[in-house]
């Protein structure tokens, strides 16, 4: 029985790592850049979702610290929302910086 367990506890970490990087890969690749690109006129509204987004993750890990009965799911969900945070900033900061005429047309 320990076997069985470790055995489906290694496959739900080798899982985990796989849709992190998944999911890391899809999040930076396509919505900071396009957020950088545009950002002279998307950064008001940019910075609306991302703070959404962010009390919304909050809301979730929150009910999973709660349902774990620990504060580990605030140390992944902190980095994670930390680091999006900081990549929206930098490339509305990068983008407004650059004027470089955006990519889509209006």
């Amino acid at each position: 029985m320990a076997d069985s367990v470790l055995t489906g506890t290694r496959m739900l970490t080798v899982a985990v790592a796989a849709e992190m990087v998944y999911q890391l890969v899809g999040s930076n690749m396509s919505s900071p850049q396009t957020a950088e690109l545009n950002a002279p006129k998307r950064a008001p509204t940019i910075q609306k979702w991302v703070t959404m987004t962010n009390v919304e993750a909050a809301g979730w890990i929150i009910f999973l610290c709660l349902l774990d009965g620990s504060l580990w799911p605030l140390l992944g969900g902190g980095i994670a929302a930390v680091g999006m945070w900081a990549k929206y900033a930098y490339a509305i900061k990068a983008g407004l910086a650059a004027g470089e005429p955006g990519t889509e047309q209006y």
